[in-house]
């Protein structure tokens, strides 16, 4: 009770009318290999228009007080109307507006992906970037997972942004592809503004085959050299560069987090104690919304600020126009799963931009459409496990939604091959109407798809390593679309493994009578390959032999909306009996 009375306490102090305000950026490219070496670009950002404030159109000017307020959000994950939500932000904005405030608002990262929040996903970001953009955010960095639409899609997502983008540690070919920092000069004051991302970012939190090329050169790199001081030494240069500039202070943005494990990486107090000239650290990742303050190697006290996630914390800097002083400090909501603008009824501008655009959302994510004659499975229709618990037929044979799912794969990426590693399905679909949802439910990975070049003895091979187990379950277990083939019950498999992953066939083969579009396979002859990125690139699920294959094409969509498109389009909106049986087509047989 005590919490709610504060939140109530605290929206209520915030209901007040916005003001405008206007500053000037200094952006700066560092030479990674002269450190540091700096070249200075000077740019606009936009401006706020002050005419079109309540203030100042009831013809009541806002008497500045030189205060500067920087506002934080970070890993929001898709949530525009959770916690404080965009609608509580404005609100909040717009209480230190009408105070006279200068405001500059940032964003530590993780905006564009949902943690199994959608809303983000289906535009692939374009739906929280419009959002962004209408709150009119200042700058904001890179979180990890906005890269799993792939590095490109972030650099487009970027390019539209009115805001602009900082991260002084990833770089394409050598070269960094965000800004490194920004100076902002408000209220007299001279703002530098850095930007860091977690490096663990590439083949830990987003696949490494994502920053590679077709191929398969990694071309991305998140740590400026190979050892972890690098990021560190590189945060110093700017810090160095910038305060060489005058500034009057300088603010990190990082997506680090309070990892103990990996200080190196993804520790900031690691950071701190081991650099000097920064006065705050905006971090996200972690999720925490906790202060910390830790001695730099000055001996100055610096604080870190967490903003939590999904709009439950606000993190602020006020920086007093009297004295230059600064407090530190984070906005908590406290009411759990009632959002601000729901408790209080909060209208306003970003209000009416969020309904708008969920309402966008649910029109293509939850609309019913097209329909699904029979029950598509990957549980046994009749069969039980000893507890009594379905027995997961898609991990051990073929069926008929791992066949509807290969097929789309193949066929809308063009493909001569398709294979789905049974891990990737968790519901069944139909029958019925189905939406976007439904395929969601069906392939909640949210991954991406590439078409390789491979030989017809690797697709052997990839056969082999799928039946290894055959009867039993195996995650790993191929559904396949294009291909033919039998699996000999008997045979034991003499696949000899590396690290628990397919190495060689050393002996006779479970597989065979292997036919791609019903001609007989040919081991020299190369076809064209579709699957997860993951499974191609990286070899999950042990599939090694697909590693050294060249990439061909990746789809911009993810597996669930492929699925779904497959279906409206190709099957013009009706999954029928060419799918009806619950054990699939026969492209697995057993002898």
């Amino acid at each position: 009770m005590k919490k709610t009375k504060i939140a109530i306490t605290f929206i209520l102090l915030t209901a007040l009318a916005f003001a405008a305000c206007s500053c000037k950026d200094k952006g700066a490219q560092l030479n990674e290999t002269k450190v540091p070496i700096i070249v200075t670009n000077t740019s606009e950002t936009s401006e706020t228009d002050a005419s079109q404030t309540p203030a100042e159109s009831e013809g009541e000017p806002v008497k500045k007080n030189k205060d500067i307020v920087i506002l934080a959000t970070s890993d929001v994950h898709c949530c525009p109307q959770k916690g404080f939500g965009y609608a509580g932000l404005y609100r909040i904005r717009e209480k230190f507006l009408k105070e006279g405030c200068e405001v500059i608002l940032v964003d530590d990262g993780d905006e564009f992906e949902g943690h199994g929040e959608l809303f983000g996903t289906v535009t692939q970001g374009e739906q929280v970037l419009e959002l962004m953009n209408k709150m009119g955010y200042d700058l904001a960095i890179p979180g990890n997972h906005d890269f799993n639409y792939g590095p490109d899609r972030l650099i487009e997502l970027a390019s539209k942004a009115n805001h602009t983008y900082l991260s002084c540690n990833i770089s394409k070919n050598g070269k960094l592809i965000f800004q490194p920092y920004v100076i902002k000069e408000v209220a007299g004051k001279k703002i530098a503004f850095i930007g860091a991302t977690t490096p663990r970012t590439m083949g830990v939190y987003s696949s490494t085959s994502l920053f590679q090329d077709d191929d398969g050169k990694t071309i991305y790199n998140f740590k400026n050299g190979n050892k972890s001081k690098k990021l560190i030494d590189t945060i110093q240069a700017y810090v160095d560069a910038v305060r060489a500039q005058g500034v009057d202070y300088v603010i990190l943005m990082t997506h680090l987090g309070q990892a103990k494990k990996y200080k190196d990486y993804e520790n900031v107090s690691y950071f701190i104690r081991n650099t000097h000239g920064i006065d705050v650290f905006l971090d996200g990742h972690s999720h925490d919304y906790k202060k910390y303050e830790f001695v730099n190697t000055e001996g100055k006290i610096v604080p870190r600020i967490g903003m939590g996630s999904k709009f439950s914390r606000i993190g602020y800097v006020r920086i007093s126009g009297e004295d230059g002083s600064m407090k530190v400090g984070i906005f908590n909501w406290t009411s759990g799963a009632v959002s601000a603008a729901e408790l209080f009824g909060i209208e306003n501008e970003m209000s009416e931009e969020t309904d708008k655009a969920l309402e966008k959302y649910n029109d293509v994510f939850y609309k019913k459409g097209g329909n699904i004659e029979y029950p598509l499975m990957i549980n046994d229709p009749v069969k039980q496990t000893a507890e009594g618990n379905p027995y997961k037929n898609i991990s051990r044979v073929e069926t008929n939604l791992g066949d509807l799912v290969a097929d789309a794969f193949r066929i809308s990426t063009g493909a001569d091959v398709a294979i789905v590693p049974a891990d990737k399905f968790n519901e069944a679909l139909g029958p019925g109407e189905f939406s976007m949802r439904d395929c969601y439910m069906a392939l909640p990975s949210s991954k991406k798809i590439c078409v390789v070049q491979a030989t017809g003895q690797q697709i052997l091979d990839a056969l082999e390593w799928s039946c290894r187990s055959y009867p039993n379950a195996n995650s790993g277990f191929l559904q396949v679309s294009g291909v033919t083939f039998k699996v000999k019950k008997k045979q034991e498999h003499t696949i000899k493994t590396k690290r628990g992953k397919f190495d060689t066939v050393e002996g006779k083969r479970r597989v065979g009578s292997v036919k791609i579009n019903g001609v007989a396979l040919d081991p020299e002859k190369t076809y064209k390959v579709a699957s997860y990125i993951g499974l191609i690139r990286d070899a999950n699920y042990g599939y090694t032999m697909f590693m050294s294959c060249k990439r061909l094409s990746t789809d911009s969509r993810l597996d669930f909306q492929i699925l779904y498109d497959y279906i409206m389009v190709n099957l013009k909106g009706t999954v029928g009996s060419a799918y009806m049986n619950p054990t699939g087509q026969k492209r697995i047989t057993a002898v």
